[in-house]
């Protein structure tokens, strides 16, 4: 197993990425840019502000921005003083908002004061009843018992803020004795065994999961697959837009790139034109992000004039290539090197899937690129990669399946999750600590693994777990609908659309277009269904006991699935 030469903390992840590639840029997003000695310095000076107002070890902090060098640096000084860093999706409605910081216990609130369409300012408000009336630094929500301070990034005007970055700024200058010293005294008390993050994903059932991961096993597990499995690094210059939030952009994009010294670039806005722009302009080197958004970007009528390719050289990395003549070479000449641009593309079905979750901080299979999979194997997975064990079992049983049999998979090894937050391990792990997935897999005599489908009915939209449960929880609350049922239409890839299927309460009358903005006024965009049906109870396909058969309603619906993805 591939291992850092450091420690695994983020202290020495920080320390160690200053020194190694110092002036290089190491984050950008628009015209804020920081190098890794950047990141370093700035982080610390943070840390120092965040002891200076009593977050350290242990403290929850949660941080809600949108994706940037600030996002990191703040990610950084709270995990730098052993503090838990708890990333919150900038999509989260009043609800949800709500519901996490009390749940996750957060101390201190980081978050923007807005962005795109949202206010977060008055989001919060919305979200904590009472908030509006109180004074900054002292604060006493019924709401959110264990949350004392809320710092407002770029300012703000009511009394219960303080504003970001100048709160950490000023605290750490009002407090010389936490000097330098003593960061690193804090910082010698961090141990790869505390814990680091909690990142909330969809669960079965309504309520969210907050799946805890430790430090070490943060930085382990992505320096190992960075190193070895991540074809994107140094010299690389990678347009991105997956949300640091979610693992795939936190583990898998944000940490990756930091470990290998490349310069991660945030695309705002998120428009082919504005790719090919910094490809043009800021030398963008290679991509990364779902095939699905990959693919989109390479067939836009923005790179049609032929100057540059953007060719797919792994499950979620494409590089850019350049046109010399006749010919084109990838524009990372180690990329060229490696692979070669005049060996892509390469079919879909060899491309290994790194087949992941939030519980594994991401992937737990793969190959190193630029390996495929064997051509009798199309569509597997790849193998688990060294330190992660796999085993397939009958989910009656639990008895392992022989080879190539069905089975649902459980996971174990050093990137599996210390647990899931408020829950006793009994409850999450089996007696010989593995995690049930719920994923229904095949796992052949090589090693390979292959996905068949979910257990449940978990629904992946755009790479993030929905719970049908929750969506129909804010169906079934307004007075017009009498039962729900939610569904995802397989669009392929693993991603599916999400629908609705519904029965009007009596002789209500509502229609389809309110009922979709009753519920991004409850949920993150993501969770809002494309298509509300309107059913009688009759049509509704239901068991003698009445509950919804989900797979016939699907294939009821199915006819819908091309108006919908078109909507």
């Amino acid at each position: 197993m591939t291992t850092p030469a450091y420690p695994p903390t983020l202290p020495n992840m920080a320390r160690h990425l200053g020194a190694r590639y110092g002036q290089r840029e190491a984050l950008v997003r628009g015209e804020r840019r920081i190098t890794f000695e950047g990141l370093e310095r700035e982080s610390a000076l943070i840390a120092r502000g965040l002891l200076a107002r009593g977050v350290g070890k242990g403290s929850r902090v949660g941080l809600m921005m949108p994706n940037s060098p600030d996002w990191v640096v703040m990610l950084f000084a709270i995990m730098r003083v052993g503090a838990i860093a708890v990333p919150m999706s900038t999509l989260y409605q009043a609800p949800e908002l709500r519901w996490v910081l009390n749940h996750a216990d957060i101390h201190t609130l980081i978050i923007a004061d807005r962005y795109l369409r949202h206010d977060y300012v008055e989001r919060l408000e919305q979200a904590l009843p009472g908030l509006a009336t109180q004074t900054r630094d002292r604060l006493a929500l019924a709401a959110a018992p264990f949350l004392r301070a809320v710092v407002v990034w770029n300012g703000c005007d009511r009394p219960w803020a303080s504003v970001g970055p100048d709160a950490f700024v000023e605290a750490a200058q009002a407090h010389p004795e936490l000097d330098e010293s003593l960061l690193l005294a804090a910082e010698a008390g961090v141990t790869p065994a505390d814990q680091g993050c909690i990142i909330y994903t969809s669960g079965s059932t309504a309520e969210p999961k907050g799946v805890l991961h430790l430090q070490g096993r943060l930085i382990r597990h992505s320096y190992q697959m960075a190193t070895d499995y991540w074809p994107l690094g140094e010299g690389d210059r990678i347009a991105s837009v997956r949300p640091f939030f979610w693992v795939a952009g936190l583990s898998a994009t944000l940490f990756h790139s930091l470990h290998n010294g490349a310069c991660l670039i945030y695309v705002d806005p998120d428009t082919p034109a504005e790719i090919r722009r910094l490809v043009d302009q800021k030398g963008v080197t290679g991509l990364t992000g779902v095939a699905g958004w990959v693919g989109t970007i390479a067939a836009d009528a923005a790179f049609a004039d032929g100057a540059y390719k953007i060719l797919r050289i792994a499950n979620d990395c494409a590089a850019v290539a350049v046109r010399q003549g006749e010919r084109y070479v990838l524009r990372n000449p180690r990329l060229e090197a490696m692979i070669g641009a005049a060996s892509l593309p390469v079919p879909a079905a060899r491309i290994p899937k790194n087949f992941g979750m939030t519980e594994t901080l991401g992937a737990h299979t793969a190959l190193p690129a630029p390996q495929l999979i064997p051509e009798a194997k199309p569509g597997a997975a790849g193998r688990a990669v060294p330190g992660v064990r796999h085993l397939i079992v009958d989910r009656e049983t639990l008895e392992p399946s022989p080879p190539g049999e069905t089975g649902e998979l459980l996971v174990a090894g050093y990137s599996l999750m210390d647990g899931l937050y408020k829950r006793e391990r009994e409850a999450v792990f089996t007696a010989e600590g593995f995690y049930r997935t719920g994923d229904l897999c095949t796992l052949d005599e090589e090693g390979y693994l292959s996905f068949v489908s979910r257990a449940g009915d978990m629904v992946k939209v755009h790479g993030a777990n929905v719970a049908p449960l929750e969506v129909e929880g804010c169906l079934n609350a307004m007075p017009e609908i009498e039962e729900s049922a939610v569904v995802g239409l397989p669009l392929g890839g693993g991603d599916s659309l999400l629908m609705a299927a519904v029965t009007r309460r009596g002789t209500a009358e509502i229609s389809e277009r309110t009922v979709i903005e009753r519920l991004k006024q409850s949920l993150s965009s993501y969770k809002v269904p494309k298509r509300v049906v309107f059913m009688t109870a009759d049509e509704l396909p239901k068991t003698g006991s009445g509950k919804v058969k989900k797979a016939e309603l699907v294939a009821l619906l199915q006819p819908l699935l091309e108006t919908a993805a078109a909507s």
